[in-house]
This record gives structure tokens, sequence and C-alpha cells, in this order.
């Protein structure tokens, strides 16, 4: 099996190559594997054995190819910390319920991850022609991490001319503009059902003098319900000072959502969204989606989950009081 593809591209591209072991099948993962790649107009050789042992992919050739496979190896140790301590932290939060460890971990990940955005800056801000910094841009304008958009639209800046025109940087640029959940931002708003099947808009549900996490989940989502025991927690420790939990399901089915309400007894209110319309206003296409919101409505964190939310709570609450 071999295969060539030709072409020449104006700026690099991030492109997808997709191999389908079985012709008869291509919806099953376990018959489809996938590789990403930069490519410009220099020769780039995909290989892929699965002669021996694990199947594999290996990438050769092509000026920024090889740039970004240079620049992840530089910065393989930092990832790789980053993703043991990840491991770590779900053992920790989750597997033993040691909230106050996870929450310590929840911490030095948020410092690990900014370290990581920071040398992808870095990178942009030094090589402002190379397309590994297109493609480093448009990693850093997704990560939820990025606090404003003032930061986004100094990302695209570094970019050269010939770079932000390209189709890349032109959808860059857009998002840059265009994208709502911020940091500082209003949260959009949003109709949802009650119980009795009311509807309510929902900044009308947000109590004056509280923060609120607005929580998206399922019932069929199972990270949505490992995360109750710890809301519980949470709820129950901070409601009184000041922390709210708005519930908003995504079931389509009326009564798998009421089953799992009456199964979990979460006593924050709770809300249907059978349409999925949060998924759009909140840019987003997977449960849970946690965002954590002063009385306003302003997006004070974005996946506000497990420890990230305590170390949240504990920053505004405990802290202020000692």
């Amino acid at each position: 099996g071999q295969f060539r593809l030709k072409g020449v591209l104006a700026t690099p591209r991030r492109c997808r190559g997709v191999i389908y072991l079985d012709p008869n099948d291509r919806t099953s993962r376990d018959t489809r594997i996938s590789f990403d790649v930069l490519l410009d107009s220099t020769q780039v050789t995909a290989r892929y054995d699965a002669h021996q042992g694990q199947p594999a992919f290996t990438l050769s050739g092509g000026a920024t190819q090889e740039a970004m496979q240079e620049f992840r190896r530089e910065q393989a140790a930092l990832s790789g910390a980053y993703d043991r301590l990840f491991d770590e932290y779900i053992a920790t939060f989750y597997h033993r319920a040691d909230r106050q460890n996870g929450i310590a971990l929840a911490r030095r990940l948020t410092q690990l991850n900014e370290q990581i955005l920071s040398r992808k800056i870095d990178y942009i801000r030094s090589h402002p022609n190379s397309g590994v910094s297109l493609q480093l841009a448009d990693e850093v304008v997704h990560n939820a991490a990025i606090p404003t958009r003032d930061t986004l639209t100094a990302l695209i800046g570094m970019l050269a001319p010939d770079l932000r025109a390209s189709a890349a940087g032109q959808r860059l640029a857009t998002l840059a503009r265009t994208k709502r959940m911020l940091c500082g931002g209003q949260l959009p708003d949003l109709t949802v059902i009650d119980p009795q099947g009311q509807k309510h808009s929902l900044s009308d549900l947000l109590l004056p003098g509280h923060c609120t996490l607005v929580e998206i989940w399922a019932s069929w989502c199972s990270p949505c319900r490992n995360d109750i025991p710890y809301l519980r927690e949470a709820y129950a420790r901070y409601h009184d000072r000041g922390f709210d939990i708005v519930g908003i399901s995504i079931d389509t089915q009326s009564d798998a959502w009421q089953q799992a309400l009456t199964s979990e007894k979460m006593a924050w209110r709770q809300y249907n969204d059978p349409e999925r319309e949060s998924f759009e206003a909140f840019e987003t296409s997977s449960v849970p989606t946690s965002i954590l919101v002063d009385e306003q409505g302003r997006i004070l964190q974005l996946e506000a989950r497990g420890g990230w939310l305590g170390a949240a709570l504990e920053t505004r609450y405990d802290k202020q009081t000692k």
C-alpha cells in the first residue's frame, strides 16, 4: 500500500490523514487510523507500520512539520509533567476522593498549563513567519485559560501579515473578534425549562450576591454523574456563603432526566435544555461544561470542574475570611 498526494499550498496547513483498514467499514474506530500533519509545499513522508507490535505512524520531511516536531520535542518534558500530574489528579480527586490534595494538584496543573501557553506565545512572537506559529496560535485561542479578548487580539497581531491574510489566519482573527466565552465576558442568555415545564431565562436565575456554577450535564454522561458527589459537598459548604449552582440537562428524554434528578438528590435548582441550545450559546459540544459566573453573569472561570472549582471557591470564600 503506497499512495502519493501532490499539491502546492500558499501557506502551511494542518491536515489530517485517515487510513481505513477495512474498506467496508469507515465508522469503527478499531479499523480507522488517523494522524495530524502540518503540510507545506515541501515533501512530507508518512509511514504507517502495522506489521510488528503496536501500529504506529512516523512522519519525516517537510520544513513546517519538522519545525513543529522540534518544538514538541523541546516541550516534551513540560507536556509529560502535565500529563503525569493530571493522571495523579484524577486518581486523587475522583478515585480516592481526597478533595484537598486534589485541589492542590489542580492549582499545580493550572500553573503548568500557563507555562505551556507562555512557551507557545513566546514561539509565536519569535517566529512570526512560521506555519508552526499559525498552528500554535490556534491551540492558544482554543485554550480555556486565555483570559481576555485583548490577549487574543495581541496574539493574532504577532503573526506575519501573509499568515494573517491566509484562510487559517482570517479564521483565527474572526474567532478572536467574535468569541463569546472569555473570562470577564457576559455569559450568553438562554431559555431553559424547569421540572414543571415552565420556561425561564438563565439570566433571571442568578441569585443576588452569589456566584453561580452553570453546569451543563446529561443523565447518560458518566463524567457528569461522577462530578455530582463533589458538587454536593461544595454546595453544602459554600451555599450559605454566596455560592449557587444551576444545573442544565441536555437530556432529550424527560423521563431519563427526571429519574436522574430523583436518584441523585441534588439540592440546587435544575432545568432542561432538550434542544441543546446551550451548546451553541456557550460554544461547546460536550458535557460536562462548567462555567462559574458572578451575580451579573460575568464569566469568572471556564472549565470550573472538580479541583478547579474547589480552588476557585477556596480563593473566593476561605482565603478572604482568614
